[in-house]
């Protein structure tokens, strides 16, 4: 039996670990604090409205971004040095919040979840694009993502013909044709797979926004990759975060998927025995609300 204690989307709050008998941590993402996320929600509306590209770092001042940026950066690490001092392994995945660099400004165009947040944890194991084996498991998994990567009909209202053709393309070159030859590489172990994302895959029951203060509201918004390629590999599990909603699972095909929850007071607990899912206990406060 092999047993994992799942948290993520703490956003720079230390978590509540209900218990203590588990043999790995999985952590799919969003470490560090969230303050920025009012301008980042603005932003997204002045451009969902106008179609022009405004950036939250100009809204707020740059001045005053970068303080924000700190407090955020040493609020992630501070939760990824307590999960380490569990001396247990930690599969880990970096999150839209967790600063790793592709921006236009270039004090953010920096990899600080590799130069800063993970560096020197002997137990956190970077899992984005990376293969673990654990057990009788396989882990792998892709991070950093907060929408859906292809240009599915809630992303290409607004894009031209070769903007979708653009996309499209981009999508297959960065995207799937990398994580899909890692999960060829996987399979060579032939182990079940357990795969993690920082998002839920996209159109199913955990990833429509609810939230009225999200320009997003009433969009499925999960990730276009992890869906494909849970359907192509058909791994054990796949499990993720991101959406502040929907804490639970659901199937596709034969692959279980995980909503872990967001927040310091919200655990999963998965049991795997011999190559299938044995207990799944997602717990709030304490409280076991939901039980498989």
């Amino acid at each position: 039996m092999t047993k994992f204690l799942i948290i993520v989307d703490l956003h720079g709050n230390k978590p509540k670990i209900y218990t203590k008998d588990f043999d790995a941590i999985i952590a799919p993402g969003d470490f560090c604090s969230d303050n920025l996320r009012k301008y980042m929600f603005k932003a997204l509306k002045i451009t969902l409205d106008t179609n022009e590209e405004v950036w939250w770092y100009d809204i707020m001042s740059k001045s005053k971004a970068k303080k924000e940026i700190i407090k955020s950066l040493k609020d992630g690490r501070k939760i990824l040095e307590f999960l380490n001092s569990f001396n247990k392994p930690v599969f880990v995945l970096p999150g839209n919040w967790d600063w790793t660099g592709n921006e236009d400004w270039d004090y953010l165009d920096k990899n600080y979840w590799r130069s800063y947040l993970i560096k020197g944890l002997k137990n956190i194991r970077n899992t984005h694009k990376n293969i673990f084996k654990f057990k009788d498991l396989t882990i792998l998994g892709h991070g950093i993502t907060s929408g859906p990567e292809y240009p599915v009909k809630e992303r290409s209202k607004n894009m031209s013909k070769s903007e979708i053709k653009k996309e499209k393309n981009n999508y297959k070159k960065q995207y799937f044709s990398p994580m899909n030859k890692l999960f060829v590489k996987a399979k060579k172990h032939k182990q079940p797979i357990i795969f993690l994302t920082h998002n839920v895959p996209y159109n199913t029951k955990l990833d429509k926004i609810l939230d009225k203060r999200s320009p997003r509201v009433g969009q499925h918004f999960g990730s276009y990759l992890a869906r494909q390629l849970i359907e192509k590999h058909k791994p054990l599990a796949s499990i993720g975060g991101h959406m502040h909603e929907h804490f639970g699972k659901d199937k596709i095909k034969g692959t279980t998927i995980i909503n872990a929850g967001f927040g310091s007071y919200v655990n999963t607990i998965l049991e795997i025995k011999e190559g299938k899912i044995k207990n799944l206990k997602f717990i709030q406060k304490g409280k076991v609300i939901q039980k498989f």
